[in-house]
Formats: structure tokens, sequence, C-alpha cells
């Protein structure tokens, strides 16, 4: 029985009992198959036994614990076994889980076990268990290394049956060649790795060796580069050039799927525009070379709609159907418990797909044993067993009386021994070949409510604007005053309804990095909410407050906060762009999220350039902007940034500043918003 018809059946039976206000929870304990908790109203269910045990017995246990519901406090008296005579359950005492260790292992090791039972006086679970291992293409038994070697661009994989398995890891493809953000038409004059004529970009040598590793390891690699060097780029350089991959399924966060879409038409072009799927029953377009599906609607939900017992998800077969050749596992750190429905979700999915390339700048975050799963989808002859992982790479430390898992044991050795399946450099590595400031664009979506809020604004902008172009009025200082507020308008509710997309990324990048991070902001509210949530953070995590710069702060306070900033104990900063504007250095930081655009370009060319001051060590910014995607956002985006490449293409590399007409800009505006409405 699926996890989720389990579920399903659960909630059904509560309704029909009248224990709507019931829940019904999946858990991974290994001690009972099920569990009544009266005082949260709750139903447990284990999901190593859902995964495990015929359906008969699963039916039993749920009915088993009802029964408890509806008798509270009476354990297994004479009470409850009527009860649960008159559901249909056995009236027997609360069975152990009693899988042994070999069945538990297989489970989080993507095996499959099946129990079947001979009927005695009690029931004697015995195990079938298939791993999700590849077999030796000679004799057929599960295949499992015994040692490896390479040999004339070969790698040949000595097995424990006696035979072997040999891959070819070479990489020839003119991965240097990929061309994107510029004018096709532009004869290319490149400093590094930009035109001066057009701000076309090619990779950096970097990102082009990853693109070889991924090749090299046949379309199976795990890219861990820092948060900010380009793993999806180098996720599409591969795929450039290999036909074979096609289609290419692309799991993300819910939250940026427009990010990895606009991602992919950007460096790829036109003919790879994804299909985002956005709900469960959303088809797959056949013909698509690229589909791209968030984490979250690869696990089944259970709910009841007037009654109903209605269970919601997307239907994985479908990917099946499809013929998807490669999966791409954007922060695969979302599929770091072998136990989880997700991660089980993502193993039926890539268990037959040829290509799987795993991208994350935190692949394991708090235990060694959070590496695995990502492994063993990549390499299930070397990963294939979850327990041998933990005896032999897992650190652990005694907490007192207690045992407790740490990170890697000998990281060293284990970095030597994956080295061919992953690939990991950090910013520091790589610094010379980064431009003096990198801008990144993150598209991400608004919630259902943020996104009818614009719409109506949108919609009410439209008509105050047609109005004022049928009368005449477009250019005089009414309209453009009137015009001013109402995108003022949109800019506020957008700076709202991206706050939960950049406080996750300043989450990421505080976890994943080292370094300092400053988040600019324009409204005063939209600040407070930042500030507030990622103190929150910092008080769960240990670290530093984050810092405060507001436009009323006196030039004491200002200077105060940037003496705190550049020392090493803090490491965040909420700051206002006009405020931070002018007078400040922030030498000690490299790295900014601009979470709202200002109306002059100007004013975020001078907050980027609160970095580049003397003193500072890092050789390039890093300035991530949030977009909405399809919103204001991403129009003013477009516009700015093709008004910085014709001035690039103008002036030449001449080292002068952009002017920035701020009347056109808010004109040009105002008519791609009316556009977009069309």
């Amino acid at each position: 029985m699926e996890r989720t018809d389990a579920v399903k059946q659960a909630r059904a039976l509560l309704d029909k009992y009248g224990l709507s206000d019931w829940r019904v929870k999946l858990v991974t304990t290994n001690l009972l198959m099920g569990k009544c908790i009266y005082k949260d109203k709750c139903i447990w269910l284990n999901t190593h036994h859902i995964d495990t045990h015929p359906d008969f017995e699963i039916i039993d246990t749920i009915k088993h614990e009802i029964a408890h519901a509806l008798t509270p406090g009476d354990g297994h008296s004479t009470l409850w076994k009527n009860k649960a005579i008159e559901l249909g359950a056995l009236p027997q005492a609360c069975a152990s889980m009693a899988l042994d260790d070999r069945a538990i292992d297989a489970i989080r090791s993507g095996g499959e076990v099946e129990v079947t039972y001979e009927e005695h006086v009690i029931r004697t679970p015995s195990y079938k268990i298939t791993r999700l291992q590849e077999t030796c293409p000679t004799c057929g038994k599960i295949a499992k290394e015994r040692s490896s070697f390479t040999f004339e661009k070969k790698k040949i994989i000595l097995l424990e049956c006696g035979h072997n398995i040999t891959k070819v890891i070479d990489s020839g493809s003119p991965f240097e060649s990929i061309i994107f953000d510029g004018d096709e038409r532009c004869k290319h004059v490149w400093n590094k790795t930009m035109c001066a004529l057009c701000s076309a970009k090619r990779l950096y040598p970097f990102q082009i060796e990853g693109c070889k590793a991924i090749e090299r390891a046949n379309g199976r690699m795990l890219v861990a580069d820092e948060m900010g060097l380009g793993k999806t780029v180098q996720a599409c350089g591969w795929i450039k050039f290999h036909k074979e991959s096609l289609p290419v399924l692309a799991i993300v966060k819910s939250g940026i799927k427009y990010q990895w879409a606009s991602e992919i038409v950007r460096i790829l072009g036109m003919n790879y525009l994804p299909q985002v799927i956005q709900t469960s029953t959303d088809r797959l377009i056949p013909g698509f070379k690229v589909y791209i599906i968030s984490y979250d609607m690869l696990v089944p939900k259970v709910r009841t709609v007037k009654g109903k017992t209605v269970t919601s998800g997307f239907n994985i077969q479908r990917f099946v159907d499809a013929g998807i050749k490669t999966v791409i596992l954007d922060e695969c750190q979302q599929i770091k418990n072998p136990d989880s429905t997700r991660t089980q979700m993502v193993r039926r999915i890539v268990s037959k797909i040829p290509h799987i390339i795993p991208l994350s700048g935190t692949p394991w975050k708090n235990r060694g044993s959070e590496f695995f799963p990502v492994l063993n989808m990549l390499d299930p002859i070397r990963f294939s067993s979850y327990q041998g992982f933990l005896n032999r790479w897992v650190d652990y430390y005694w907490d007192g009386a207690h045992r407790k898992m740490g990170g890697i044991n000998n990281p060293k050795k284990f970095k030597e021994y994956v080295s061919d399946i992953v690939i990991r450099r950090e910013r520091a590595e790589v610094m010379p070949e980064l431009p003096a400031i990198q801008r990144n664009a993150y598209y991400c979506d608004m919630d259902e409510d943020s996104q009818k809020q614009y719409n109506d604004e949108v919609n009410d902008f439209v008509k105050f604007w047609n109005t004022a172009v049928i009368g005449g009025e477009e250019d005089s200082f009414e309209t453009s005053q009137n015009v001013l507020a109402r995108i003022t308008r949109m800019r506020h509710l957008t700076g709202l309804a991206k706050i939960p997309n950049t406080i996750e990324h300043a989450m990421e990048f505080l976890e994943e990095t080292e370094r300092k991070l400053v988040i600019f902001i324009h409204h005063i509210d939209t600040g407070q909410i930042i500030y507030d949530q990622i103190a929150k953070h910092c008080r769960e995590e240990n670290i530093a407050m984050p810092l405060k710069l507001t436009g009323g702060m006196s030039s004491e306070a200002r200077s105060e906060v940037q003496d705190k900033f550049n020392s090493p104990n803090y490491r965040v900063l909420v700051a206002s762009t006009l405020a931070a504007g002018e007078g400040l250095n922030l030498q000690t930081c490299s790295d900014c999220i601009i979470h709202e655009r200002q109306w002059a370009p100007a004013n975020e060319e001078q907050a980027e350039g609160r970095f580049i001051r003397i003193g500072q060590l890092s050789n390039a910014v890093v300035a991530t902007y949030m977009l909405a995607q399809g919103s204001i956002d991403d129009f003013f985006h477009q516009i700015v940034e093709r008004k910085r490449a014709q001035f690039a293409a103008a002036m030449n590399k001449n080292g002068d500043n952009v002017t920035w007409n701020e009347i056109n800009l808010v004109k040009e505006l105002a008519q791609a918003i009316v556009n977009s409405a069309k």
C-alpha cells in the first residue's frame, strides 16, 4: 500500500466514525506500527510499516488505533476489544514493529522490502528485500563494488561477484562556445567572460570544468559549488551538448520554479522553454525538452473536502510515460532524510533514469548521514547500504551519556573517494575569474493572495493610463505624479510578497558560507519584517543578532553600525538602500541582496559601491536582485539591464557610469505594465 493510500484510508475511517477533528501523522519510529495520541487528537502510522506490510495488516492497524480513539483511556480493556471487533480489527494488544536491521537499512538505502506471513498461533514476518542497485551485466547478481581504477579514459569497476563494469569517462564537448545574454549579431570583443560591445556572457573556466566533470561522469554528478558560482549554468551546459539527456525534469523548491525557467531560456534559448507544472492535474505537454516541478508537489496530500477524502499530488508515473532521461535535483539537501516521503518519491522517479545531476552548496548541513540519499541515487553500487555508509564515513561523538552523529569522518579521504561523482569549488578558489560586480537576477513567485492584490492594482492602473492617453494627458505633471503613486503601491506589494524568498535565500547563505551579507530594502515595514525574521533565525542558530541601518539614524549611530558590522562578530545587516548609499564603508562584506528596486538605478549602484572600498579582500561583489516573476520588478529589471548594455556598447569600456533619465524610465515602465495586461 502507498503511504498516501494509508493516510486516505485512515482519514476516511476517522470521518466515518465521527472523528473529523482528528489528524493522521506519518512517523518513522521503529517501535510501534501505530499509536493513538489522545491529547493531540492524532493517529500515528509508521511509514516503514506501510512500506513493507500487506494491505490487510495496515488496515488492521488503522482500525486498531481508531478503536483506541473511540475508547479514550481504556487501553486494551474489554470495552476496547469490543470496539475493535465492531470496527473489524483483531482484538489483540498493539504489535511491535519488529523489522530487523537488514530490512530498515534496505528501506533507507532505497530498496523495497516485501513482508509475507506464515500463519501460526502468531504471525511471523519474513522479508524479501530488493535494493535500489545495479546488477552485474554478466551474472545478474547485485553489483557491489570491490575496487575501481581508470584506464584510457575509462573507469573499470571490479565487483564482488568477480566480474566488472566499464564506464566511459571522456569529455570533449566545446563548452567554451556557449554564449548567452547578448546580441547574436555582435562580433564579440571579449573582456574575460563578457563582451565589451553587447554584454554577452560565456562560461568561466571553472564552470567549463564543471560541465566536463558532469560529462566524464556520464551525467551523474553532484555539483556542490558554493552559493553564487553558477551550478545551474553548469547543468545546462552539459545538457546543451547531450541530446540523449532530453527530456529533462528539474525538481526545485516551490518558490523558484520561474527562476529556473528564466535561467534555462537565458542559457539554452527559447527552444528549451520549459513547461512549469503548477498543479497536480497538469498534463505533461508532449514535445517539451524541459519540465519543472517543485519538491512539494511530489508529496501526496490527503484532506477532507465537503465530507469526501481527497488526495492531491502529482502522479509521477507521468514522468515515466514522458520518457524523462535526466533529473536535476536543485538544492538536493531537500531529500536529506532517507525515511521521508519526499525522498521516497524522488527515489521512485530517478530509479530508472540514466542521468541525475543534484545541485547543492550544502549537500549535508547537520549530520554526515544526510549526504547518503543523494549519493545512493547517484551510485547505488558504491553506496548500497545506509548502515554501511554510517559505519564507514560518519563521525560520532559523546555528548554526556549520549552518542550522537556528527559530520563526515576523514573528510580528505572521503573527498578522494567521491571525486568522480562530486565536484565542489569555493568562491575563494575562483575569485580572479569573477567580475568586479556580479549581478544575479533571482526570480520568485508571489503567493495567491499577493498575486490577486497586485493584479487588481495593475487593472486599476491600466484603466487610469488608457484614460490619460486618450485625453492626451500622459505627459502632464498631474498624470506623472499619479503614475508614481500607483507604481509605488505596486512596488510595495511585490516587496511584501518577496519576503519569504529573501528570508529563505539569506538563511541558505548563512548556512552555506562564512561570509557577511547586507539586505537592502526600501519600505520601512518590509525591512522590519525581514529584520524580525532574520533575528529569530539568528537566535535559534546562536548567531550574532543582525544589525539595522535606517534613514532616520544620526551620523554617530550610522558610524556605530558600520564599525560593528565590519568587526568579526556580525554577519547580517538590513539596510535602507537610500540611507546606505553614501558615506558608508562595508569593505568586509562582498554579498548583498537588493530586495526592492529603486527608481534611480544609480542609487542601487551606489549601494553596491559600499563594498568596493579600500580594504576589500574579495575580488568580486555579488548582488542578488530579488524579482517577482511577471511583475513590475521584472519589467523594471529588463529596462535597466537593456539600458546598461546599450550604454556599454556606446561607451565601450571607458569606465563612465550610466546617466539615468528617471522620467523616461517611469514612462517606459508604465507602458510595459499596460502591455503586460493585454
